[in-house]
């Protein structure tokens, strides 16, 4: 599956990834073609069925697929056939302007619309943490020593479930705002892999009341272990 290429033709230029935009614009185009035949073949003037959109999202991923549905509503603006929630929500997925026209779907915009519901409702049964999981403006704070939430963008698709999102910053000029660094680095609480990210990767430190049983037990294991030594003890999202 090509991966969905976010950012602009500048940003492509730039940093040499004109190949990969390119791809990515293709791959966008050939989604909008898959869904615009869907509707075609299958819409019978009140729905199309479920499994059409389990089918385009199995050929394009969640990523590609919202990005087509999310693209077409914000080029038809002030189409108000499309619900306030589904423009929203388009809005926020801050799509670069490049021949976004080359990926608009023919599609009736009411048809659109409940694709888009559709395609929302699906990728919500996921249960992925996200900014309605984390301690108010937390983005802010400091982060060593608390359990974070990683955005669901970050994640490859195939790896997006709540356990792997909730990361346990340990360390890194990232962690402190203040700082020029930008690396937070940690362990994955669902397996305990060390590795690093980005700040700007971290939705904020998640809320006490949305983290798991299992993980406050895990979390409760490393504060007993690292008791012993000079590392301070991680805190539940406080």
């Amino acid at each position: 599956m090509v991966s969905l290429y976010r950012h602009s033709l500048r940003t492509a230029k730039n940093e040499g990834d004109l190949d990969r935009w390119r791809a990515s614009l293709n791959e966008n185009i050939r989604c909008r073609d898959f869904i615009d035949k869907i509707i075609s073949e299958k819409y019978d003037g009140r729905y199309v069925p479920a499994e059409s959109w389990e089918e385009t999202v199995k050929e394009f991923g969640y990523d590609r697929t919202m990005w087509v549905l999310a693209n077409t509503i914000l080029q038809r603006n002030g189409d108000k056939r499309f619900s306030a929630d589904n423009v929203k929500w388009a809005k926020d997925m801050f799509i670069p302007k490049d021949r976004n026209a080359d990926f608009v779907l023919k599609t009736h915009s009411g048809i659109v619309d409940m694709i888009t519901e559709n395609v929302r409702s699906m990728y919500a049964q996921l249960g992925l943490f996200d900014s309605r999981h984390m301690i108010p403006d937390s983005d802010h704070e400091n982060f060593e020593g608390k359990l974070l939430i990683i955005r669901d963008t970050v994640l490859k698709e195939e790896c997006r479930t709540p356990e792997n999102q909730l990361f346990l910053a340990e360390s890194g000029f990232g962690c402190d705002p203040s700082k020029v660094g930008r690396k937070v680095f940690g362990t994955f609480l669902s397996d305990g892999e060390y590795t690093h990210f980005d700040r700007s990767d971290f939705v904020g430190i998640i809320a006490e009341e949305h983290i798991p049983e299992w993980v406050k037990e895990k979390m409760e294991q490393i504060a007993e272990q690292q008791s012993c030594g000079d590392s301070p003890a991680p805190k539940l999202g406080m």
